[in-house]
């Protein structure tokens, strides 16, 4: 007869067996992840994601916050890396094989590749940014949403809609497919997307603005001064600028009309397809291109 072991040590070797099971357990065995800590205004505050939604959001104070939850996730295929340097965060939700830095996810390994190619994991975040901190955010495939942000803004997906909210500064926003808004920006804006609409406005220029596919709109309230480029290879541009508006105009269509609210003195010969003139005092070019569709020029208040 096995002799029985008194309830302490039952209790201990029950212990034991967990803090051993626990230790024996892969390290990707992640299921989410959640950091937060101060961030200085000026630092950079960097989220990447192989796949999946990113969402920022204002910060009630100085701390930043960043939680993710992984879904559809197998064990392993995700996992969370994280750096602390320079005064700001970056976070990356990786598969294997990839690597992350700065500049977002890089590649993996083609072993890696096949073994996760057919699964539909990702890692959703939500992210709290204090005023005055960089953001750089990412996605291989899924939405981006940045709101609240005060200082620049970087965001971009492989596939999915990018939307940045009022209040950001200067913005990089991008999309291989999908809509691309900026909304309320204080400063110059880059935007483009591969397939899907760009919309645009901001309170200060230069703009530039490009799709693929789809319409590009884009307002600009003041000091729109600089060299700007619209296109769009299927669809309409319509830019509204402010009255006292000057640049160097050059607009072609494959297919369509062009129209401007400004008086435009025309360089050279008129053209059903091609414009070219000066707005006002002239000053930086403005560039305008859409292989089917109508560029239209409107005056801010008009």
């Amino acid at each position: 007869m096995t002799p029985s072991l008194p309830n302490p040590a039952r209790a201990a070797l029950a212990a034991c067996t967990l803090a051993l099971a626990a230790a024996a357990a892969p390290a990707h065995a992640q299921r989410g992840f959640d950091w937060n800590g101060e961030v200085a205004s000026g630092a950079t505050l960097r989220v990447y994601t192989t796949s999946g939604t990113v969402t920022v959001r204002e910060a009630s104070g100085r701390t930043a916050r960043i939680h993710a939850e992984l879904e559809n996730a197998a064990e392993g295929e995700i996992r969370f890396v994280s750096d602390r340097s320079g005064g700001g965060v970056r976070v990356c939700a990786l598969r294997e094989g990839a690597t992350c830095n700065d500049n977002g996810v890089q590649g993996g390994n083609s072993n890696g590749w096949r073994q996760w190619r057919n699964r539909r994991g990702k890692a959703n975040f939500t992210v709290e940014v204090p005023r005055g901190v960089v953001v750089r955010v990412s996605s291989g495939n899924g939405d981006v949403a940045v709101s609240g942000a005060t200082a620049d803004v970087h965001a971009a997906s492989g596939n999915g809609d990018v939307r940045v909210g009022a209040g950001a500064a200067t913005v990089g926003a991008s999309s291989g497919n999908g809509t691309v808004m900026v909304d309320g920006a204080r400063g110059p804006v880059h935007a483009s997307s591969g397939n899907g609409r760009v919309t645009v406005s901001t309170a200060a220029g230069p703009v530039n603005a490009s799709t693929g596919n789809g319409r590009v709109e884009v307002a600009i309230a003041s000091r729109a001064s600089g060299d700007m480029e619209f296109s769009s290879g299927n669809g309409s541009i319509t830019v509204t600028l402010p009255s006292d508006f000057g640049a160097q105009v050059e607009a072609s269509t494959g297919n369509g009309g062009f129209q401007s609210d400004f008086p435009l003195q025309v360089n050279g010969r008129i053209s059903s397809h091609r414009v070219s003139g000066t707005i006002g005092r002239g000053g930086g070019r403005l560039r305008l291109s859409t292989g089917n569709g109508s560029i239209t020029l409107r005056r801010a208040g008009s």
